[in-house]
């Protein structure tokens, strides 16, 4: 198992020599900035209106919501694409508890959204003792994959450490991305949980290039709980560079604990993304 150190070590060695190579996939994405609406989950839900505007303000151009039912935070699909839409930012993702027996009801309000992405962001309940229980898993997504597909919409799945746990037949997460077609599901990674499982993100990507169209990033600190990108001790200068390999269409930043204020905190990775990785 590759540890966070020998990861930090790998960027350092591997990354220069592959920056040229691995650009990003599309110039027109280079400077997007997108936001999980998780980072200011204490806040969003109360004053949903108010915190859309400061992180309009602050200068993301898109934003992923969670918990969507049909509804974003209890305000209709159609309503909330217009809020955002006024505010000069796009809804291309968000995570759901899509299911094979909702999916339809959920797809059919995705598209109203504007969706271009939706995830499911755990296994939500389903059991994942087992290799057999992500084969399972796995054979579901699919499912949901082609009914996405066909509602002109992608499905993916977001990790967090647990899918990297081993079994028999080798590692959990390796089980979902070979068990789904490629045309139906992709995947979101999030850096900061792969590495703090004990991964390397990178030959992930190389394994499976063109699987990772979605990305969540922040940043690890001393403690190896998550801070604003830039202050902690994820490369993110190098990580860029695999964007290409990856498939990468498009980046959240996301943060789950906070020194300062969620909405400074917001702003800090914004700056820090905008000035030095893009």
């Amino acid at each position: 198992m590759t540890t966070r150190r020998d990861f930090l070590k790998t960027m350092g060695v591997l990354g220069a020599g592959t920056m040229a190579l691995n650009a990003f996939p599309s110039c027109s994405r280079k400077k997007d900035i997108g936001l999980q609406l998780y980072t200011l989950r204490d806040t969003v839900a109360k004053d949903t209106l108010e915190v859309l505007r400061q992180v309009s303000d602050i200068g993301y151009s898109h934003i992923e919501p969670y918990g969507f039912d049909g509804n974003f935070f209890g305000i209709p699909a159609i309503e909330f694409r217009k809020i955002t839409d006024d505010l000069g930012m796009r809804i291309t993702c968000t995570h759901t508890g899509i299911s094979a027996q909702n999916a339809d009801a959920y797809l059919e309000a995705a598209q109203k959204a504007g969706l271009e992405y939706i995830v499911l962001p755990s296994p939500m309940g389903r059991k994942t003792e087992t290799a057999d229980d992500y084969r399972r898993m796995a054979g579901e997504m699919n499912q949901i994959g082609e009914r996405a597909r066909q509602a002109g919409i992608r499905f993916g799945y977001h990790n967090h450490a647990h899918e990297f746990t081993s079994g028999a037949n080798g590692v959990f997460y390796d089980i979902l991305l070979q068990e789904t077609s490629p045309e139906l599901v992709c995947f979101q990674l999030d850096i900061f949980w792969i590495i703090k499982a004990g991964y390397d993100p990178v030959p992930y990507f190389r394994k499976y290039p063109g699987r990772f169209a979605l990305w969540h990033v922040k940043d690890m600190d001393s403690s190896g709980e998550s801070t604003v990108v830039g202050g902690g001790n994820i490369d993110y200068k190098e990580m860029m560079s695999y964007a290409g390999l990856a498939g990468m269409e498009y980046f959240y930043v996301e943060q789950e604990s906070y020194t300062k204020s969620p909405i400074e905190s917001v702003q800090d990775s914004y700056r820090y993304i905008r000035d030095q990785l893009i």
